[in-house]
């Protein structure tokens, strides 16, 4: 009787864990990726394009990362040359050439340097032989002659003026180079306006009533000197700016650019380096 029931019993557990095993060996494993071939299988009975897709991309080598651009940076326009010509004497001669009567020629640190290497080139030519020629470079009275007598536009002379002197072939004064490196051709036909009225018999310009109010970018402070109070006067340098410019702004002519870089040679290596954003001392005359 004991045989029988362990043999039932020993019967019983061998079915339950036939019953109990066959479901999970018939079943793939949950998370198990396919193969190849399964793959392939899938393709052939229509599987969704985008379940293929999706295995592609997965099996596919990662993209290289694209390398960052860099924006390019606007190229800074090369500064003109300049020359210890003085407008006034420039502006006198480009008269005298004009043919206005009572200006007569005034010769220029420009002319003497000019006529010295004539000189040397000529001693050269006739210790050697060989001719030797002044490299003829334009000079600014040249062009703005040459336009005046065309009839050329103040917009024209401009850049005419700019293209030549961003050449490297012409130098200008000073103080006419701009806080954006061009050359302020507004402020040389101003200064010829001024010298051809003033030759023809008439006065100089007066000197503008300068106040906060009414100039841009200017104010007055009260500074503390060593026995009195005395009013400053301070300018922001803004965009187009030169020397010439300020000085017609707050003195009526060109003369008194000198007067402004004195007063602001701590911050001004030469007249022609002024920068947008300083603030210059406008001296009281």
């Amino acid at each position: 009787m004991i045989r029988t029931v362990l043999a039932l019993f020993s019967l019983a557990v061998l079915i339950c864990g036939v019953i109990i095993y066959r479901p999970f060996s018939d079943t793939p494993a949950a998370h198990s990726a396919p193969t190849d071939v399964e793959v392939t299988r899938a393709a052939g009975q229509g599987t969704d394009t985008l379940a293929l897709a999706a295995v592609a991309a997965a099996s596919a080598p990662a993209p290289a990362p694209r390398p960052a651009t860099v924006a390019a940076q606007p190229a800074t326009p090369p500064r003109p040359d300049t020359s210890d010509t003085d407008l006034t004497a420039m502006t006198n001669n480009v008269l005298a050439e004009l043919g206005f009567a009572g200006v007569t020629p005034t010769p220029t640190a420009a002319d003497a340097d000019r006529a010295s290497t004539a000189d040397i080139l000529a001693n050269i030519s006739a210790a050697t032989g060989q001719e030797s020629v002044l490299d003829d470079r334009p000079t600014l009275e040249s062009i703005v002659v040459a336009a005046l007598r065309a009839g050329e536009s103040d917009g024209e002379i401009d850049r005419i003026v700019n293209e030549a002197a961003a050449s490297g072939d012409l130098a200008v004064p000073e103080l006419l180079v701009t806080s954006d490196g061009r050359v302020d051709t507004h402020v040389m036909l101003a200064n010829i306006v001024t010298q051809a009225q003033i030759a023809a018999g008439g006065a100089a310009p007066a000197a503008p009533r300068v106040t906060p109010d009414n100039t841009h970018c200017m104010e007055v402070r009260v500074v503390q000197r060593a026995t009195e109070e005395v009013q400053a006067r301070f300018y922001t340098v803004q965009p187009g700016d030169s020397l010439g410019a300020i000085s017609i702004k707050f003195f009526g002519v060109v003369s008194y650019y000198d007067a402004i870089f004195d007063a602001n040679r701590s911050k001004l290596a030469s007249p022609d380096r002024i920068r947008v954003g300083q603030r210059l001392v406008i001296p009281q005359i």
